[in-house]
């Protein structure tokens, strides 16, 4: 009953999208974050992937929960859409985009492993470090107040633990958690090498993935042991999030909540250059 008087109220709420003009993508996604346009890996993704693609959208950040109750979501033509790799599949199909051109099968499995293991394993490890093992910085991070700082940590403290121990990844300690997590990191930056993007000198549609849970790691995980890893040690990844954040969103600053503690463009001294060729 339940389901139904939400289904019928969420119809309402999402009519206004019904009538926008045809073919363009309203983007429906969580507000901006402290030195990062969202502190969601999926939204970043689909935000890459939507730039990435030169698709017309727009961005809503007041209905921010969709239909499989979660953001990003998007409405398109009168449809209503979650998932990200979902919404990337059926864009793909209703703008005839592939941004997977030039790469064999082979390539692009590796591309997807990669993906997986960040998206599917690596981030539950991430989510654990920013809920449960370091929950001061993440209030910080999307800019909540003291009074609601306690209830997201304490609600997604809650959906965090519990998820993450049906995926099997929240039942070890800590310490191992981390150890898993540095070792995903670690297989991608071996994958990216001395690449400009994942697979070579051009992307692939998972570099929007990629990117999306990198950049959160380096600018959305504030004196996490991951951020230090990017930044002190695999220095690949590091430039890799530089590069991509130059090139796909050279309006960052308008897309971020900007603090005393704004990013230095600086990093990346062949964007330019990588951009010609693009």
């Amino acid at each position: 009953m339940w389901s139904s008087i939400r289904n019928i109220l969420n119809k309402r709420k999402w009519a206004k999208w019904e009538t926008a003009p045809k073919d363009l993508v309203i983007f429906h996604t969580f507000g901006k974050a402290a030195n990062i346009p969202s502190a969601s890996p999926f939204v970043l993704k689909l935000q890459t992937y939507l730039r990435m693609a030169q698709i017309p959208h727009k961005t809503d950040s007041k209905h921010q929960i969709g239909p499989k109750g979660k953001a990003p979501w998007i409405s398109l033509n009168g449809e209503h859409m979650g998932d990200s790799e979902l919404i990337i599949n059926h864009l793909n199909e209703h703008f005839k985009v592939n941004l997977n051109k030039g790469f064999t099968p082979a390539q692009l499995g590796v591309a997807t492993c990669a993906r997986v293991a960040l998206e599917e394993h690596c981030l539950w490890g991430i989510a654990m470090e920013r809920f449960i093992f370091n929950p001061t910085q993440f209030p910080k991070v999307v800019g909540v107040g003291p009074l609601y700082d306690k209830i997201l940590m304490t609600v997604g403290g809650h959906f965090v633990s519990k998820r993450s121990k049906g995926q099997g990844i929240g039942l070890h300690s800590q310490q191992e958690i981390e150890h898993l997590c540095i070792k995903d990191l670690r297989a991608v930056s071996d994958i990216i090498g001395k690449n400009d993007f994942l697979l070579g000198s051009g992307p692939c549609q998972d570099d929007c993935a990629i990117f999306g849970i990198l950049a959160v790691t380096l600018w959305g995980q504030p004196n996490s042991p991951y951020e230090k890893l990017l930044r002190d040690d695999l220095h690949n990844l590091r430039d890799y999030c530089i590069r991509m954040r130059d090139i796909y969103f050279p309006d960052w600053e308008k897309c971020i909540r900007p603090t005393s503690s704004s990013i230095s463009r600086g990093g990346a001294n062949n964007t330019n250059k990588i951009k010609a060729k693009l």
